[in-house]
């Protein structure tokens, strides 16, 4: 399956409905990861699991845990506008009824915050002086969805990571399965250490896959979304 414009956007069949999408490539390659290769797929705890998705872009990860998981109850995240149009237009065509889309970020307070979209690549909240495409979004605190079990908490939020699965740490006791890309900002400390240490801490294991890196890392400049030198993906269990 492909998309017929690499870099434009369109419309393409899944599971006998239309399925609207931002950017070709990004399609391709977000739908071979989680259909082809099923990157997302966990044992559920129960009959009803709770997956909450921070970070839904144009809504691949919350149909694909439909389609896996037809009885969870799932709560997306999703505050880029360069995305919305298409993650609302595919959870009505796809008829997700059980997604509850919050069009706001994660964070680790309530409070609105400063947006620097990437044409629906990799928006992100942003703390560095690039004036394209800023706006304000509403955040949610994370913590505050983590009071019960959660079977499944899926994180790509673009560099926020960090800031608030530090701020989680106590309530991850209720969290079964997390998914967390993490994000190397070129020009600010790195914290891939501190999150597996929050992981450990709270009792999981985790596995490490690469997501972005530099083919010759003492040499190569090459950066990704304008920002971040390297992108590891964590998949934590119990």
């Amino acid at each position: 399956m492909e998309a017929k414009n690499k870099t434009d956007g369109g419309v393409i069949t899944l599971f006998e409905k239309p399925f609207h999408y931002h950017h070709g490539r990004s399609f391709y390659n977000t739908y071979k990861e989680i259909f082809n290769d099923r990157i997302y797929e966990f044992e559920p705890l129960s009959d009803k699991p709770l997956i909450i998705d921070c970070g839904a872009n144009m809504g691949l990860s919350v149909l694909y845990f439909a389609k896996a998981y037809k009885n969870a109850e799932i709560i997306a995240f999703e505050p880029d506008s360069a995305v919305l149009s298409s993650l609302e237009k595919n959870i009505l065509s796809q008829k997700l009824d059980h997604v509850k889309l919050h069009k706001k970020a994660v964070w680790n307070d309530n409070i609105y915050l400063k947006f620097q979209s990437d044409n629906g690549m990799g928006g992100r909240l942003i703390s560095y002086n690039i004036k394209r495409d800023q706006y304000t979004v509403q955040a949610l605190r994370l913590k505050d969805f983590l009071y019960r079990p959660v079977d499944m908490l899926k994180m790509d939020i673009e560099g926020a990571e960090y800031i608030v699965i530090k701020d989680c740490e106590e309530h991850l006791v209720n969290v079964a399965h997390i998914f967390i890309e993490y994000h190397s900002s070129f020009d600010e400390e790195q914290h891939l250490e501190d999150i597996l240490l929050i992981l450990k801490r709270q009792g999981f294991r985790y596995h490490l896959k690469q997501s972005f890196s530099r083919r010759r890392p003492f040499v190569d400049s090459r950066l990704v979304c304008e920002k971040f030198d390297m992108a590891i993906n964590i998949f934590a269990y119990r």
